[in-house]
């Protein structure tokens, strides 16, 4: 029997809010951060210094657990 989204492990993670949109960690390499609509409406892939740069402020979520050293480019979004 396949598992529930609802069962899948969650874990407190901090997310970066730059207005009024939130930008979370790749589920496969925590250090690239992605917006809405990735990858099927956008592919752009932002890091963690691009967003506080940018005026981003840290929020916290509750997110599945993430990856740490997955490969993530445009080709394997």
């Amino acid at each position: 029997m396949a598992r529930s989204p609802e069962s899948a492990p969650r874990d407190s993670q901090l997310v970066l809010k730059l207005g009024d949109i939130m930008y979370v960690p790749h589920y496969r390499n925590k250090t690239i951060y992605v917006g809405p609509g990735y990858p099927r409406l956008n592919q752009n892939r932002f890091s963690k210094d691009d967003l506080l740069t940018a005026g981003a402020k840290y929020v916290e979520k509750l997110l599945w657990v993430r990856g740490d050293h997955g490969v993530v480019t445009s080709a394997n979004p």
